[in-house]
């Protein structure tokens, strides 16, 4: 696993070699788990705004914000005369983003990361971009060795926990996940499998579906913390994962944002999985 995870991040220095940031380098990042990256390798001070979906470390709160990394607006960027601006593949639109190469910012694409080892190659290439190689390698090998522990812990389980996983933006817009979301993608990660895996991406949730899904956990991610009022889904309550306190609410970018908090994001997941004679039990 190591030597692989050696290699991977040789590649990735190869193909973002940055130059060390000047102190006076004005950035812009779109993506949250790019300006975690960001704070994690010390260079917060560079940051002249965020996008939206940055709101960790408490610290972005200070800093103007330019939109959602998927409706960047050109005029808004450009007017804080960034030297660089650092997002995902998901950020749009894509006329916006050439026309600030045009105008002379330094745009930088990352691919996004739905696993461990995509997270942390993503931190390896903030750091190479920003100067900080050094820096990233090491935070890298801190995040992997917790990474294995947890590994370790989830396979120890001995067998895959259902989780029915809950998408909340308020409690109107509430969705199920199923296969091919990054809710799958961390439940792999903790050795756990969606619930719904008959359904294709995010769904609005169904009261009958969640009774039917008769999950070995709940997992509530919220676009705003403590916004999901429970009680106005009595069905969740209703579950046998709910009761016997299998149960996880968290902010839905720390457990999908696939950041330098994967490893808090696995652990609190896995921390609300039953073992074997839990389940034999029920």
């Amino acid at each position: 696993m190591r030597s692989q995870l050696a290699g991977l991040l040789l590649a990735v220095t190869m193909l973002w070699p940055g130059a060390s940031a000047a102190a006076d380098t004005r950035l812009v990042t779109a993506d949250g788990a790019i300006t975690e990256i960001v704070y994690r390798l010390g260079l917060g001070s560079l940051l002249v705004a965020v996008d939206t979906t940055s709101g960790y470390p408490e610290a972005t709160a200070a800093l103007p914000k330019v939109g959602y990394l998927r409706a960047l607006p050109f005029e808004g960027v450009l007017a804080l005369q960034p030297d660089m601006l650092i997002t995902s593949e998901q950020a749009a639109p894509q006329k916006n983003l050439e026309r600030l190469r045009k105008a002379g910012v330094q745009v930088e694409i990352l691919p996004s990361a739905w696993s461990s080892e995509a997270s942390l190659r993503r931190v390896q290439a903030v750091g190479g971009l920003l100067g900080k190689e050094a820096e990233a390698r090491a935070l890298v090998a801190d995040l992997q060795a917790r990474i294995d522990t947890l590994h370790r812990s989830a396979g120890a389980r001995g067998y895959r926990p259902k989780v029915l996983f809950v998408l909340a933006a308020g409690n109107h817009a509430v969705m199920l996940a199923g296969k091919n979301t990054a809710a799958e993608a961390l439940l792999d990660e903790v050795s756990a499998d969606i619930a719904f895996a008959d359904l294709e991406g995010y769904k609005p949730a169904s009261r009958e579906a969640i009774l039917a899904s008769q999950p070995d956990a709940i997992v509530v991610a919220e676009s705003v913390p403590g916004q999901f009022n429970v009680d106005n889904w009595p069905e969740l309550q209703m579950l046998d994962a709910w009761t016997s306190g299998h149960r996880l609410m968290a902010d839905s970018m720390l457990l999908l944002g696939f950041g330098p908090r994967l490893v808090d994001a696995m652990a609190a997941v896995n921390k609300v999985l039953p073992d074997n004679q839990d389940v034999v039990a029920r």
